[in-house]
């Protein structure tokens, strides 16, 4: 749900992947500050961290490796059902020769 967060001007952004969990995160919203407030009292190396505002928002863009994932999945996975078994009824020359490389593809690209 979480993509990622950064801070930016005092806000701690939450970058979401789902309008639902926006609603979510609104609910927990005053939790995470007064959490963030616990962490300044008990750890003062973490005084770094100046947050006063805690921020959401929905993105629909995908990620770098979101992208990579869904072009690396996007090849043929399935065999060829076709069997290129046709008729050229066409008298058209230009068409006859595009149907037949139609049917020399579908023949390449059968496995059965």
């Amino acid at each position: 749900m979480i993509r990622f967060v950064y801070t930016k001007n005092d806000t701690l952004f939450f970058v979401l992947n789902h309008p639902c969990a926006k609603m979510e995160f609104n609910y927990k919203r005053n939790l995470i500050k007064s959490l963030l407030k616990e962490v300044h009292t008990h750890f003062p190396e973490c005084a770094c961290l100046h947050v006063k505002e805690v921020q959401a928002f929905v993105t629909n863009q995908k990620s770098e490796e979101e992208a990579l994932i869904v072009s690396a999945n996007s090849e043929i996975f399935y065999a060829e059902q076709a069997t290129g078994s046709f008729e050229t009824l066409c008298e058209d020359e230009k068409l006859r020769s595009l149907f037949e490389a139609i049917k020399e593809t579908i023949a390449k690209n059968r496995t059965c």
